[in-house]
Formats: C-alpha cells, sequence, structure tokens
C-alpha cells in the first residue's frame, strides 16, 4: 500500500523510553534537560523495576529538620549491588517551579522503611523512592574531589502517586510486590516504532501481565538498537522498515539477525511494499519478498497456527485490518495463515538459532484499524512469551 499523509501529528515526541524518561520525563533523557519534569504516563511498577540498575530496601536511620538531611541505612540489595551503605540526601535547597520540602519534610520519618530504586550512568544517579505511600525523586552527580555527595530531592511525584498502575499506598506491601515481581522475573518488550504510527505502543504498553511473567514495554522512534540484546523481544512497528523508503542499514540488519540468533523474539507489523519496490529483507536469515496489496480483512488459519487464533482471544477470518504482505517463503518458514487464497502471508514464524520471527501484515495505521487487531497483537505477544519460556 502506498504512502499517505495522515492528518495527526504524534503528540508524544519521547525518544528512548527507559529508565532515562521514566524517573522525571526528560531529565534522565539523552538530552540532559531540566531536572524537573514530572512523571506524567502511567508507568507500570515493573517498567520501573526493569529499568532500574539498583533497587534496594533500607530504613530511615536520620532526618535532621533543621538542616534538612535525612539518611537511609541500606538493609538489602534487591537488584544489583549498591555501592552505598547508606543513602545521604538533602532537602535545603529546592528546584523547579514548586517548593516541595514542606511535603518531604512531613514524609520522611525514622525508623520508617523506604525503597530507592536508581538508575547508575557513569558519574549520575536518578532515582525514585518510595516511603509511606508516596514516590518522590532524588538525583545526585559524583564530585570530582568530594565523591558521592547528598543525593537532592527534587519533588514529589503527582501521577506517579495517583495511577493505579504504580500509586501503592504501603511501603511494606510494595517491597514484597518487588521481591515476587523479581523473582518471578521480567519480560522486556522494545517496540520500534515512527512518530506517524503510534497506536501499536497503547497496545502493547496495556499488556502488563503474561500469565505468570509482568511485562514491560520501551519504545523508541530512533534506529540504534545497540542495548537491543536486553531485551527479549523486539517489535517492528508499523513501517518502521519501509514506508515507501527502506529505513535498515546493514548494521542495524545485522543486530537483529543477531539478536534472533542469541534466543531473541522479532514480531513485525506490515510493512509497505509496491510492485516495482518490495520491502528490503536484509533483517531475516531467509529470502522473503514484500508485495503490493489490497487492504482486507479476510484470513485463513493453517494447521500449523495452534492456539494464535484462540488465546488469550478467538479470532476470525474478517475480524482484522491487512495490508501489504509476504510472499515467495521457502520450506523454513512456518506459515501460520495466509490471505489472497493461501498466496500471501498473514503469520508466519521462522525460527533462526535460539530465537524466531514472527512476520505479519498487520496494518496499524490509526487507532481504528489498530483496534481490530488488538486481539491479534495481544495473542502474538502471549504466543511470544510462551516461547520464551
Amino acid at each position: 500500500m502506498k504512502n499517505q499523509n495522515l492528518s495527526y501529528q504524534y503528540k508524544s515526541q519521547r525518544k528512548h523510553v527507559n529508565l532515562l524518561v521514566i524517573f522525571t520525563v526528560c531529565l534522565f533523557t539523552l538530552t540532559q534537560l531540566n531536572s524537573n519534569a514530572y512523571i506524567s504516563r502511567p508507568y507500570t511498577v515493573p517498567e520501573l523495576a526493569s529499568e532500574s540498575t539498583n533497587i534496594v530496601f533500607a530504613i530511615i536511620s536520620d532526618v535532621n529538620t533543621k538542616r534538612k538531611t535525612a539518611d537511609f541505612k541500606i538493609e538489602e540489595n534487591i537488584k544489583g549491588k549498591s555501592e552505598f551503605n547508606v543513602i545521604k540526601i538533602r532537602y535545603d535547597v529546592f528546584k523547579g517551579e514548586k517548593d516541595h520540602r514542606k511535603e518531604i519534610d512531613k514524609l520522611l520519618k525514622k525508623g520508617e522503611p523506604i525503597i530507592v530504586l536508581y538508575l547508575k550512568k557513569g558519574d549520575r544517579i536518578d532515582s525514585l523512592a518510595h516511603t509511606r505511600g508516596t514516590w518522590f525523586q532524588l538525583q545526585v552527580a559524583k564530585d570530582e574531589k568530594r565523591g558521592w555527595v547528598r543525593w537532592s530531592f527534587t519533588h514529589t511525584e503527582v501521577k506517579l502517586n495517583q495511577y493505579k498502575v504504580s500509586r501503592r499506598d504501603s511501603t511494606p506491601e510494595l517491597q514484597k510486590e518487588l521481591r515476587t515481581l523479581l523473582k518471578d522475573g521480567i519480560i522486556r518488550l522494545f517496540l520500534l516504532n515512527r512518530r506517524n504510527y503510534h497506536e501499536e505502543h497503547s497496545v502493547i504498553s496495556g499488556i502488563k501481565r503474561v500469565e505468570d511473567r509482568w511485562l514491560a514495554c520501551e519504545q523508541s522512534t530512533e534506529r540504534d538498537l545497540s542495548e537491543l540484546k536486553k531485551n527479549d523481544i523486539l517489535w517492528l512497528g508499523y513501517r518502521v522498515i519501509d514506508d515507501g523508503r527502506y529505513h535498515l542499514n546493514k548494521n542495524q540488519e545485522k543486530q537483529i539477525r543477531d539478536f534472533v540468533k542469541g534466543g531473541g523474539i522479532v514480531i513485525v507489523s506490515g510493512q509497505d511494499s509496491d510492485d516495482d519496490r518490495p520491502c528490503g529483507s536484509g533483517w531475516l536469515t531467509e529470502p522473503l519478498k514484500g508485495v503490493e496489496s489490497d487492504v482486507r480483512n479476510d484470513f485463513q488459519p493453517t494447521a500449523k497456527a495452534g492456539n494464535l487464533f484462540k488465546s488469550p482471544h478467538r479470532i476470525r477470518s474478517g475480524q482484522l485490518s491487512l495490508d501489504d504482505s509476504w510472499s515467495g517463503w521457502n520450506d523454513k518458514f512456518e506459515v501460520l495463515a495466509t490471505t489472497n487464497n493461501g498466496k500471501e502471508i498473514v503469520v508466519a514464524k521462522l525460527k533462526y538459532g535460539k530465537g524466531m520471527y514472527l512476520i505479519t501484515n498487520m496494518r496499524n495505521d490509526n487507532k481504528s484499524n489498530t483496534s481490530k487487531n488488538r486481539p491479534l497483537i495481544e495473542n502474538l505477544t502471549r504466543y511470544a512469551v510462551a516461547s520464551l519460556n
């Protein structure tokens, strides 16, 4: 299907959505913007835990309300090995539009448990802390002469303390949750998408748990795949590979192939192909031809489909939104569903090394079509997680 000019604009222009964004939206991005931004998206506890380099359980061992300082004595490293025995903070100054020092003064109580999740990148630490049912932010940069100084309090969170997926009224209960979560393991899904086509993210990020596994979704519109190996699933979003022009270079193609070889799973939404210019397939390990197709909704599962179109949602022909497809497969592909009288792929599986590809022709270009494909998106995610298990 040839490119179409879209009437809507991508409202969220976040780049790599990892803890750099989670812990102060813009504060921890690579651009190092202002340090006082509030978290506005409903990030889940699994997402916060997944992107932390360290999670510690501590006790508030000292609070000096005159000097506006406090000490957190670390009792247990839940994730990572912290180089601190005591985290020392200060809240005598504030940054940003609003002064939250009175809030933190009332919040910090000696003897109370506190959880600190932090991201350490070189000589900088950005963190979220939780005590007495409230999230707040801290940050510190290592001084060349004095080393690690007191961590600075920036503000208590507003939305993070309101959203159901992140609000926790009890710090001891959150400690139990984090123990269970890290014990069971978190599936990390990386979504590479385009700013024009952002509806997939709202669907995928809404999948919080698959059977007994937590799912943390990270998205980016940047094609930097250097940290791909830390993820379990790579989702190549609608037309991110080709939207009338092929976007992957040789290095990115190799990174994707290596990711699958090492045990990763790649799920591919529909890509653009024209009769005289099929979508490139260098990211695959076997040849496959992208084909120009009519917009359609019919499909036929094959005998190899298993529960893909049954669990957790039963999906019947006529219920999907499909677009440009794929043909010319060899016997190394397992075709799970076809369209156009068996001539084109709807879903195909290709195993390589320890991982596999799941290739589709879903048309996820707007809210309506992505909503039609939501059941298949969720089924594919479950299918992928089951394969990891």
